[in-house]
Parts: structure tokens; sequence; C-alpha cells
């Protein structure tokens, strides 16, 4: 027996602080009918930031309600995922489906979110993807660019060989998620909907939790099930993952979409890939690599910026001078210098032409060019028998 004591075991998180960075900050939109609007909510008030699954429940967003379980599941789901993360939610008018709510929602947030879920249970279609595609182009183009996550209602597709292949489009900044839970909560949301559910709200959760250059399949951080909810993965239309056969399951992935499986030996439920809506040979054809050339981006806009109509000095022979090129070089390296420390990418390089003629044209010209973190999609074992070693 120990010797009498009093013990005490010190909690964590109860403080909730806020984690560093922004690419935990993510969106989720739902559509719903003007007079449905939870509480917490109105129609000159749609839009809600909150921390944690009680603050969206004191907002009116209850499990079980007739409106809103659906969304209690995934920001539930979401939370699951990433217990620290912040989330906008946005709910949207759905007398008429408008999918620039994107846009009003990033604007709402000066631009922080990096991911944002869509939720619509009207049939999926990819001229949807397409639209969502020119909303998240135009936000980029405006310095606050997105990753979307879009989850349409499949639930009509008996046959999993005659969706769409995504790989034909042009949407670097949208990926379908048809991945479902098959046993529990979600599952009996979509018997009692009708509709699809999918998981999206986990999905989101997982990309909040990752480092941008993350997959979020990787085995070892990203288990999707906490033995009960997406314990037995499906897909969108209500067919267990189990009972398709590894042909079709290579099809749909080879298509574009965004599911979950288990993995022989493992109790959990994976991610199988983080494709976007783009051919596979694209440079921006998954979630992470999006990510990180995103994050890239905004980081060395942020240092570069407060140069913007500074001065740029030449020498006698009309080239850039050293000390000009240092400046900006430097500027430049700062954002990409902390996100290799924090192990984000593997190499980075700036270039800066002297030769440019800043002074004709005004306008300097910087070359980066980055080298990614891979990901082990495959590992290759050669094993057999031998007669010594």
């Amino acid at each position: 027996m120990a010797l009498s004591d009093i013990v005490f075991i010190k909690g964590e998180g109860g403080l909730g602080r806020p984690l560093t960075g922004e690419d935990h900050i993510s969106g989720l939109v739902f559509f719903i009918a003007n007079a449905n609007l939870p509480a917490g909510f109105s129609t000159t008030d749609r839009i809600k930031q909150v921390f944690s699954l009680s603050q969206a429940e004191s907002l009116g967003i209850a499990k079980g309600g007739t409106y809103t379980d659906v969304m209690w599941y995934h920001i539930s789901e979401y939370f699951r995922m990433q217990p620290d993360g912040q989330l906008y939610i946005g709910l949207f008018d759905n007398a008429t489906i408008d999918y620039s709510v994107v846009k009003t929602l990033q604007n709402f947030a000066d631009g922080k979110i990096r991911q944002i879920g869509v939720f619509d249970e009207t049939t999926f279609t990819t001229a949807t993807v397409g639209t969502l595609q020119t909303h998240a182009t135009t936000l980029e183009t405006e310095h606050k660019p997105v990753q979307i996550i879009y989850s349409g209602n499949i639930a009509g597709v008996s046959d999993l060989s005659t969706l769409s292949d995504l790989t034909t489009l042009s949407s670097k900044n949208v990926t379908v998620v048809i991945g479902e839970d098959g046993s529990g909560y979600g599952s009996t949301l979509a018997t009692a909907k009708s509709y699809s559910i999918t998981c999206l709200g986990a999905i989101l959760g997982a990309v909040s939790l990752a480092k941008v250059h993350e997959h979020i399949g990787w085995v070892a951080k990203f288990n999707l099930t906490d033995g009960t909810e997406l314990n037995v993965p499906a897909f969108a239309n209500g067919t267990k993952v189990k009972d398709v056969a590894t042909s079709l399951l290579t099809a749909i992935d080879n298509k574009g979409y965004l599911f979950v499986r288990k993995h022989i030996g493992n109790a959990g439920s994976f991610v199988e890939d983080t494709p976007t809506c783009i051919v596979a040979t694209s440079d921006y054809s998954t979630i992470e690599n999006n990510r990180t050339i995103d994050k890239a981006v905004r980081g060395v806009r942020a240092f570069m910026l407060p140069n913007l109509n500074a001065p740029l000095y030449v020498d006698a022979n009309g080239k850039l001078s050293e000390d000009t090129i240092a400046f900006f070089k430097n500027d430049a390296d700062r954002a990409l210098e902390q996100m290799q420390v924090d192990g984000e990418l593997s190499q980075y390089k700036v270039l800066i032409d002297p030769t440019q003629n800043v002074l004709s044209t005004s306008k300097l010209v910087v070359t980066i060019k980055i080298v990614p973190v891979g990901v082990a999609r495959q590992i290759e074992i050669n094993i057999g028998f031998t007669v010594n070693i």
C-alpha cells in the first residue's frame, strides 16, 4: 500500500488558450429556410464564430432538432477531430442556393478562414464544383485563398461506378467528400433524412488539425473513428465500404473522390486520399499541396507588402544593386524559412534577376521555388527467404 498522501493531478486545456497561427481556422456553410433559423441566428445575422460545440448549442443548434440535427452533427464531428478549432458557421437561405456565400463567409472572417465545408442536401453535380471553384478563384485573387470541401447528395446513386470523373475538371481548390458513417449517428441521420449526410464535419476537423503539409490519411495521426462514429465506413449512398469490390474502390479513388476506409490490422478508420477536382498530375491535385502553397503565398505577401512602392536602386550598369536584391530577398525568405523550420516544406529558394529593367517597368520580379514535403502513399517492401544474411 502506498503512503498516505494528497495527490494532485494537473489538468490541461482548461484555459482554452487558442492555437497559434491561423491554419486551423475553418468555416461551415449550411442552407436552411429563413423561418427555421436557430434562435441565435437571424436573416440579418447569419454568421457566428464558435470555439466549441457547446457554444454552437447555445445558439440553438441542437442535437435532434428538426432543422438543426445535421448541423449539430457536423459541428460536433469537427470539434471531435479538432477540439481547439475556430469555426465560422454560416446559415444561408435555401430558397435559392447561392454558392457565393463562401465569399460572404470568408469576407466576414476578414480572409482568415483556411478551409470551408459546404453542406448541400441537393443533388451533387460537377457544375456545383465548378461554381465553387469560381468563387475560390475570386477569393484567391483577393488574397484570401481557401480550400473548399463540398458535400453534395449522392443518395440516389445506386451504382457508384457511374460517378463522374472529377479529374477532368479544373477545380484545384475544391474537394468532394462522399464518405459517410455506416453505423453510428451519421448513419441514423442519413436514414431519417433520405439524403447524403457524409462525414464533412470530421474531414473538416481533420484538415483543421493537420499541419498544412500533412496528408489527413496519415494512419499514425488521423484515425477518424472514436470507436462508434465512422467505425463502419460507408459511402454517402448508404453502401458500406467493406461491401465494395477493391476494383471499384480503386476506380472511385482514381476519379478524385474523398472517402474513408479501413486498413487490415488496424481498428481505426482513415481517409483514403486527399484529392482536389483536377487532373492527378497537377501540382495542386491534393489538399495538402494547396494548403502549403497558400500558406507560403500568404506569408510571403505579409512580409513583402510593406515594400510595395519602395525604391529600387540600380548600379552604374542599370542592374539592381546588391543591397536592393538582399533587402527584398530577405523579406521573402522570412516566411519560407519559418515554414521550413516547422517542417511544412523541404527546401526553398528565392531568386531575383539583377538584369531586369525596373526603371522602365517599375516592376520587380521575384521567383520562388518550393520543394514540398512528400507523402508515403505507397510503401513497397521486398521480402523473401534466404539461406544467410
